[in-house]
């Protein structure tokens, strides 16, 4: 019978042993997770600079393309009478479809920028766009009687439109910028009568638009400005957009710089002869294009390994003092109704 030998245990060099290997099979585990955790990580931040960069360019784009629209007279030289005692003034100015100001220092612009415009951060450009918005609504009557366009513009009911509002009236030939000064332009009759405004209106100059809109069209006048601003009680910088008086809505985050270049025709034959900044425009309805570069930035400041991640901007190269993600977008946007 063969005797059953007896349980021996395990020497403590073998459990030495055991246990290093265990060790470093387990260290293993960890790095591969860590670095596997980095990877998502990067990858989901490249992934949301690129979706962010591509939506924020579309909504600029979409913007400029639609700058200095007057409906059927936009490719002819129409004649525009602006009756508000401020025509020029920030918010009324169409006949000048697109404009900037150039970031020259800190907290500095040139041209200075509106004060509606507030809270832009430094060393970021500003880009305004003029228009006209839908709906456009047809023209139901506008009497003859008295001076050349002094009566009321007549539309259909629920047009949305309130007293207070900037509007331009517009056929083919000619073009009128009121106020609307009737309690209830909503039930279809504009009225235009002079007066002083408000402090967030400027008034009509005159009652007499001097044309008669009979066949026309009337649509509310649109004024967007895009600009960088930091999101409030948060370390975030973003895309921002203010159209008219309203409150800025922001657009995109994660947008640490917008920097703008205007095409100047300096020839007449429609295309950009040289590309210039704000402060170096002189006459801005010789713009046909604007070149905008963003600087995309994550949100999470650990993403980079190998410290600060230098990029280019505008032939620049820029070493930040931090390890976020950038990219930058750029893209040359034609101002299709200018040069057609």
């Amino acid at each position: 019978m063969t005797p059953v030998k007896k349980q021996q245990g395990l020497s403590l060099v073998e459990l030495m042993i055991a246990i290093v290997l265990g060790l470093i099979l387990v260290a293993g585990v960890i790095e591969l997770f860590v670095n596997n955790r980095q990877v998502y990580r990067v990858q989901d931040a490249q992934s949301r600079l690129q979706e962010n960069g591509r939506y924020a360019m579309k909504v600029i784009t979409q913007s400029i393309e639609r700058a200095g629209y007057l409906g059927c007279a936009t490719r002819s030289a129409l004649n525009i009478n602006n009756i508000l005692n401020t025509p020029n003034d920030y918010l009324w100015n169409i006949t000048t479809p697109i404009e900037g100001n150039e970031a020259t220092g800190e907290n500095q612009w040139t041209p200075t920028r509106d004060v509606l415009i507030t809270s832009p951060t430094s060393g970021s450009d500003i880009l305004t766009i003029r228009t006209i918005e839908p709906p456009e609504m047809r023209v139901v009557s506008h009497p003859t009687t008295g001076a050349p366009g002094s009566a009321a513009i007549t539309v259909n009911s629920g047009n949305g439109l309130a007293l207070g509002d900037i509007v331009l009236a517009h056929d083919c030939v000619a073009g009128a910028i009121f106020e609307i000064t009737s309690a209830t332009p909503n039930n279809g009759t504009l009225e235009h009568a002079q007066g002083t405004g408000t402090s967030d209106t400027p008034g009509n100059s005159t009652a007499t638009l001097g044309y008669n809109f009979g066949a026309g069209w009337v649509n509310k006048i649109a004024t967007n400005s895009f600009y960088i601003r930091t999101r409030a009680n948060a370390n975030v910088p973003s895309l921002y957009l203010k159209n008219g008086t309203t409150d800025p809505v922001e657009i995109v985050e994660g947008i640490e710089s917008m920097q703008v270049q205007y095409g100047v025709d300096t020839s007449g034959n429609g295309a950009a002869d040289t590309y210039q900044t704000a402060d170096q425009i002189g006459n801005w309805n010789n713009i046909v294009s604007v070149r905008i570069s963003l600087v995309m930035v994550s949100v999470e400041n650990n993403l980079t390994v190998d410290g600060a991640q230098p990029y280019n901007l505008e032939g620049v190269t820029v070493t930040p003092g931090d390890r976020r993600l950038r990219r930058v977008f750029t893209r040359t946007v034609t101002l299709r109704n200018r040069v057609s």
